[in-house]
């Protein structure tokens, strides 16, 4: 992680007006890791702001927290194989409250609900290592169903699906509500993003509000047809790599979440230039709030003009050619693509079996990668932004020896 000094206003603050504060860099990989983990997470913080005002000359500098909350529970649900990853951006004052409030306790809740619902997993396990093959229009769709008439027509697997969708969103609505409870946080003027992924076995659920971001890489070994998904080319490594989204940005002008908005009594104002966000304000000058997504937790103040705290829940079934997953937050994602951070990520993590040992490659792991892309971002920010930086955190997850074996 950098440590330079930031220089400049904070014009990618998710809540207009009220910027957080930044705050000391840390990195960690799970406590499961060896030299070549298979889960890496790593966080950057925010760097300082030096302060406009000059005493004897001297630049004063003001500490930020970091707002960023990112992590890793395994085994979730007292199951070996059950994992949950989650990364989680506050912002606004106080929003470094919101987001480790939110990484609590949506782990916490999550886990109750599944309990009472019976879907501890047994260790008797489908797919050992996680993998299984599925129709190629089904492997990421938008879990919708929500009444108990229809769950009921369901087969035992669409049923299990339909449960944790639903349990998803009630935990979610849960802990937005459950921020007015705190007496330390003021959940107002200040939210998180909430990006969070429940691996059961080889079934994906990813439960997104905001513009944190979850991708998946798969292995192509030639050029896949044109289906929405995107190759990258990996340096050095006669392989291809898929970049399949497994979650949507909500943004303020995005179809669907535009219109709820304007419904509501909101107001959505385009972005100002290419690379910014449109955003939700209260009233039709554009002054009050303006916040840059269209789903949260927290923001109460926007709330009422559809500003919503339920996330929308993708599954996806993982297949063997699926590599790894990256799960980061928009510290990432401002000035790098889903397919430039597969391309870093893949650069340092072997693709396919070990047969390219031979070759002079060495599997340096998800740890390695996950460095590597958090110093990619921050390369990217002191080129565009110069000495500011937002936080950045980022979660890789190396797939196919996830689980251990029997």
């Amino acid at each position: 992680n950098s440590d330079d000094d930031d220089d400049g206003a904070d014009d990618n603050e998710k809540l207009r007006g009220n910027g957080g504060e930044d705050g000391l860099a840390d990195e960690s990989d799970s406590e499961d890791a060896t030299d070549t983990p298979t889960v890496a997470a790593a966080a950057s913080d925010n760097n300082s702001k030096k302060d406009a005002v000059k005493k004897k000359e001297k630049a004063t500098t003001t500490a930020k927290i970091n707002q960023d909350r990112g992590g890793v529970a395994y085994p979730f649900g007292n199951s070996k194989y059950q994992a949950l990853f989650a990364c989680y951006d506050g912002h606004g004052e106080g929003g470094e409250m919101v987001s480790q409030y939110a990484l609590v306790e949506v782990q916490r809740l999550l886990e109750k609900r599944l309990r009472k619902a019976d879907l501890s997993l047994v260790e008797s396990h489908r797919g050992c290592g996680g993998l299984s093959r599925v129709d190629e229009d089904k492997e990421s769709v938008e879990v919708e169903i929500r009444d108990d008439e229809n769950s009921a027509k369901l087969s035992k697997e669409e049923k299990e699906d339909f449960l944790i969708a639903n349990a998803f969103r009630d935990v979610f609505v849960q802990v937005d509500r459950g921020l007015l409870k705190e007496e330390e946080i003021e959940p107002m003027y200040s939210g998180t993003t909430a990006c969070v992924v429940l691996m059961r076995q080889n079934k994906l659920f990813i439960s997104n509000v905001g513009d944190s971001r979850a991708v998946l890489a798969r292995r192509a070994n030639s050029s896949p047809e044109s289906n929405g998904e995107t190759t990258v080319q990996i340096n050095n490594n006669k392989q291809n790599l898929i970049t399949i989204p497994l979650s949507i940005d909500q943004n303020p002008d995005s179809p669907g979440e535009k219109e709820r908005i304007l419904s509501s009594g909101g107001f959505v104002s385009p972005p100002p230039e290419p690379g910014l966000s449109a955003r939700v304000w209260l009233d039709a000058s554009h002054t009050q709030i303006g916040l840059a997504m269209a789903r949260s937790i927290g923001d109460h103040a926007v709330k009422g003009v559809g500003v919503i705290a339920e996330p929308v829940v993708r599954t996806y079934t993982l297949e063997e050619e699926d590599e790894f997953i990256i799960i980061a937050s928009d510290g990432v994602w401002e000035f790098i693509s889903s397919e430039e951070a597969v391309q870093i990520v893949g650069r340092h993590m072997i693709i396919g079996n070990n047969e390219n040992s031979d070759h002079g490659q060495s599997d340096m792991g998800a740890s390695v990668a996950c460095q590597a892309l958090i110093r990619a971002a921050s390369n990217k920010w002191h080129e565009y932004e110069g000495d500011y930086r937002d936080d950045i955190t980022a979660i890789v997850i190396r797939l196919g020896d996830l689980w251990p074996k029997e």
